[in-house]
């Protein structure tokens, strides 16, 4: 079968869904040889040319949430049917929205977070999202998601039947692993960033829907019983996130970064104390598994997707209980045992995530649409 990927999303900064293409496409030649993959994107992506076939399309200069729909229903489709292929596979969210003969509309839909809470996303997205998803969702032949919470959610707001639907549990990057770090090194890294001896890690956008007031509610109380704790918050801003980095500016013992690169990210797991994820919503969650699979104990909500993906390998609160959060992490940075065990606990249920497993299911569904 012709198989064809929309990858528009590496085409910019790469997020957590980025990422996971990413990783993806490097391990799908190892799994997949009996199909054709190409890749659809706006420039030339250039990835393993002597396996995938890179399509380059059009590029524009018109702002992304304007021209992505265009190039969904106008310009894709020429490209799929001009590559005669059988099946798209979008984990944009987005397909389009007219049905092609013979060829099979696979959609990831990692959330429908803009139908739990308004208060997640600015008006006009949050309804540019609920249009254009609900087409999609009607247009697919099957829907993939990422957890069992986001499965009973889609089926919940858009009546979506079980049968449509797959569960396929997404990866970290191999990469976010422990790293062997001398003392020496560790040190000049904490030196050059800044840091201290014990850090509190956030890894996420700066937004609303991330409850970052209760990280800086956690920090405050922190820091009454310890000043020389630090809580380091790094990702970009989001919706909200202005009024919120204004707030984080306030405190003596938070320290926020932004373009962090994914080589000094990985250290940076490995040389923090705790990981720190109060999020509010979550499909997935990506951080707390990069954080687990880095060795570094994750405290985070007991809501959502976390429960399911985190399950023992972690400190669960309701995300609002911050005394509870307060408490494990002033334990976990005394208690040296304490903190061996969550970590292990961690590293081992973060290797319930395998890419290889993932890329298999995904094969799996492809195959499944084989005459």
């Amino acid at each position: 079968m012709n198989i064809g990927i929309d990858a528009r999303i590496l085409d910019r900064k790469i997020s957590g869904i980025g990422r996971f293409l990413k990783t993806f496409l490097e391990e799908l030649p190892a799994v997949d040889k009996d199909n054709k993959y190409f890749i659809f994107s706006y420039g030339n992506l250039n990835i393993n040319p002597g396996y995938y076939t890179n399509v380059s399309t059009i590029r524009s200069f018109l702002p992304q949430k304007l021209f992505a729909p265009f190039w969904c229903n106008f310009i894709l489709p020429h490209f799929l049917k001009k590559n005669k292929i059988d099946i798209l596979f979008s984990v944009n969210q987005l397909i389009p929205l007219i049905k092609i003969k013979n060829i099979k509309y696979i959609l990831v839909l990692h959330d429908v977070i803009y139908k739990v809470d308004k208060t997640f996303h600015p008006f006009i997205y949050r309804k540019y999202l609920q249009f254009f998803t609900y087409f999609s969702i009607k247009s697919s032949d099957l829907i993939v998601t990422v957890s069992q919470y986001s499965k009973q959610d889609i089926m919940r707001y858009y009546k979506v039947s079980e049968d449509k639907i797959r569960v396929v549990y997404e990866a970290a990057e191999k990469e976010f692993r422990i790293i062997d770090l001398t003392e020496k090194d560790r040190q000049k890294i904490m030196e050059i960033l800044g840091f201290p001896k014990n850090i509190v890690l956030y890894v996420g956008m700066i937004e609303n829907r991330k409850n970052i007031r209760g990280i800086l509610r956690i920090a405050d109380e922190v820091y009454l019983k310890d000043t020389d704790i630090k809580f380091v918050l790094i990702g970009k801003i989001g919706y909200g996130g202005e009024k919120l980095l204004e707030e984080i500016k306030q405190r003596k013992n938070i320290i926020y970064l932004t373009n962090v690169s994914d080589e000094l990210l990985k250290k940076i797991y490995n040389i923090s104390t705790v990981f720190l994820f109060p999020s509010f919503y979550e499909g997935f969650g990506f951080p707390p598994l990069e954080a687990m699979q880095s060795g570094l104990p994750v405290i985070a909500s007991k809501n959502t997707s976390l429960t399911e993906i985190i399950d023992n390998g972690g400190l669960l609160h309701e995300a609002n209980d911050h005394q509870s959060f307060v408490n494990d992490v002033l334990r976990l940075i005394e208690d040296k045992e304490f903190h061996l065990d969550i970590k292990n606990r961690g590293i081992e249920r973060a290797k319930v995530f395998n890419i290889n497993k993932t890329v298999n299911d995904l094969v799996s569904v492809f195959n499944s649409f084989k005459q």
